[in-house]
């Protein structure tokens, strides 16, 4: 039996097996194996909660605990030995670029340091009890660099730690940083609140509608990624069939086999009308099928914006390291300019706005770089890297530089179904950075719901006007009347009537999107001869809800005079029935339809 400390068995006591604690295991460990025993055995859950509650009560009151002086002491010796090279390097380096990147391996190697720091402090912050990894490694050993105003990191290496004080130049460079966190504090501590607001605006209509949508599509996830249990598969997979439920054991199944990457069912991809499906949903967080007209998406709003507040604290803790990543967003203004993006996107990376070759890449005269795709110039800021040479071939919507990708812009060259799953990405990373690993599908339900437009540019069948905005499930309903089925070789330039993958209807088979399906084995594709030509947009998530053709539903949002204006002038209606909740409320009908209704 291997060896347990004391903490381990005084937990252990009380937790059934299967489910005990061993290793080396803090609070994450123990809170997924608490949440696998609620999914499992929810009865056994409480008595076991209750019983470790009542644990730590009783050592708190009984043990106590204090830190030391000592459990703070630098170890210079550790310390400076680590430190030396970079020091070394820093000192030769002849660019601000080169001091950012030594002073941010630095700092990784410092946070490395905190970690084997003797003393009780160090499992305390290890365990996740008490303090986080960052500010426990500028007190012990060195903060190494720091951000500036603007996020980036400082061309500076600090050498001290704080426990034995800073010289005044690093001071001053390590105030910059103090300075910039607090006011971000003080700030967005308000903007939790708001955004909790604007994401149930955005999914309020998210609800569970029907038991399957009959599709056959989803997207792909890596078979080790934890996200994937309790959803349904989308295709048939080894020995199991569509629509199996993952477990655990099937997930590992799967994994023996050598399969990388699976189709799930998922949120973003369900063909339900309105709403969501029970397959494409998957289980609750207790592993229950969701019954009809549970409200997902607010359950997702809320799941997403608990963690905003303690993003917003975490700035004033100063409990993230300094990266120079330009290309990582954090905190509550990274998750703002990833459902706003706003047109002043902070490190926005330079994209392709044409299909074609690299024909030319010269240094700009105001500094910077031209990058030239035949005839068509785009400019790349000074602050960041070309990442294309001449001769390469690159599609709308591929990256030129280094950078963030900008949402709308994504959207607007690649599709709804890749900004969709940009989105989901980008969300995904946002939390886990910051140590918060949510449910992926309460991402993947945001970004359906958000981007869920299309502006019509010319329609050849004239059923629809120039310059009208149609919802997503209405262009897959009229892509779908004229389709044909061809080889998949054959469907380079055509438009896609069903989706596949991420790939939404509406978008052109290019080079890359052909050797994808041909990759992932699909041999035949839906396309609309007659496709009206269409603009996928991205409307930034406080303007999102006042593209709902329902105008009681934009009621529930904001610009309240424009919208009874509107919906005067053109005749809008409102489903009093519907998957909103706003019209039955303010109309005061039941909810949904049905014999067992929608809520």
């Amino acid at each position: 039996m291997p060896t347990q400390t004391l903490g381990q068995i005084l937990l252990n006591q009380h937790i059934p097996k299967g489910y005990q604690l061993s290793g080396e295991s803090g609070k994450k460990e123990l809170r997924q194996k608490m949440n696998e025993l609620a999914r499992k055995d929810p009865v056994a859950y409480v008595k076991t909660i209750t019983d470790l509650k009542r644990e730590g009560d009783s050592i708190a009151t009984l043990e106590g605990l204090s830190v030391g002086l000592d459990d703070i002491a630098p170890d210079y010796t550790m310390r400076n030995r680590v430190l030396r090279p970079y020091e070394t390097a820093f000192d030769k380096a002849t660019t601000d670029k080169q001091r950012r990147r030594i002073a941010e391996e630095a700092q990784d190697k410092m946070l490395s340091i905190a970690t084997k720091h003797p003393g009780s402090m160090t499992q305390q912050v290890k365990s996740g009890a008490r303090g986080k990894p960052v500010q426990y490694m500028k007190i012990i050993a060195s903060p190494a660099a720091a951000r500036d105003p603007y996020g980036y990191t400082e061309p500076w290496l600090i050498r001290k730690s704080y426990s034995e004080g800073l010289k005044p130049s690093d001071y001053w460079v390590a105030g910059n940083e103090a300075i910039l966190d607090t006011i971000k504090s003080t700030v967005s501590v308000s903007e939790p609140g708001e955004l909790s607001k604007i994401l149930v605006s955005n999914m309020a209509d998210a609800l569970i509608t029907e038991e399957d949508c009959g599709t056959h599509n989803g997207i792909l996830m890596d078979v080790t990624d934890p996200n994937i249990v309790d959803r349904y598969l989308a295709r048939d997979t080894n020995r199991y069939r569509r629509n199996t439920l993952i477990t655990s054991m099937v997930q590992s199944n799967i994994r023996k086999s050598g399969t990388a990457k699976i189709l799930v069912r998922s949120p973003m991809t369900c063909e339900a009308d309105d709403g969501i499906c029970q397959k494409c949903q998957g289980l609750d967080e207790k592993g229950n099928i969701h019954e009809m007209g549970v409200n997902v998406g607010v359950r997702a709003a809320s799941a997403m914006a608990e963690p905003l507040a303690q993003f917003a604290l975490d700035a004033k803790h100063g409990v993230r390291t300094a990266k120079g990543d330009r290309a990582r967003l954090q905190g509550v203004s990274g998750f703002r300019q990833i459902i706003e993006s706003p047109k002043q996107f902070m490190n926005k990376a330079t994209l392709a706005d044409v299909d074609g070759k690299i024909t030319k890449i010269e240094k700009a005269p105001q500094g910077g770089t031209y990058v030239n795709i035949g005839e068509r110039q785009h400019f790349v800021a000074p602050t960041f890297e070309v990442v294309v040479k001449k001769g390469d071939t690159v599609e709308r919507g591929d990256q030129l530089s280094e950078g963030i990708p900008k949402p709308d812009e994504v959207v607007k060259y690649k599709g709804l179904g890749a900004g969709r799953l940009y989105l989901v990405n980008s969300l995904r990373d946002l939390y886990s950075n910051q140590g918060k690993d949510l449910d992926q599908r309460h991402f993947e339900i945001l970004a359906k719901n958000e981007l869920n437009n299309v502006r019509i540019l010319n329609d050849p069948s004239n059923e629809y006007i120039k310059g009208d905005v149609v919802s997503y499930n209405k262009l897959r309903a009229n892509l779908a009347k004229g389709s044909k089925e061809i080889p998949v070789n054959e469907s380079l330039g055509e438009t896609l009537a069903k989706p596949y993958f991420h790939f939404s209807v509406g978008q052109r088979v290019t080079p890359s999107v052909l050797h994808y399906l041909k990759k992932e084995g699909v041999k035949t594709v839906s396309v609309a001869p007659r496709a009206p030509e269409v603009e996928f947009i991205m409307k930034p998530a406080t303007r999102a809800p006042l593209l709902n053709p329902d105008w009681m539903a934009r009621l529930a949002h904001r610009n309240l005079k424009s919208t009874l204006q509107e919906a005067a002038h053109f005749g809008d209606v409102s489903n009093l029935h519907g998957t909103h909740p706003v019209p039955a409320y303010a109309y005061g009908v039941d909810f949904g339809r049905g014999e067992r209704g929608r809520y």
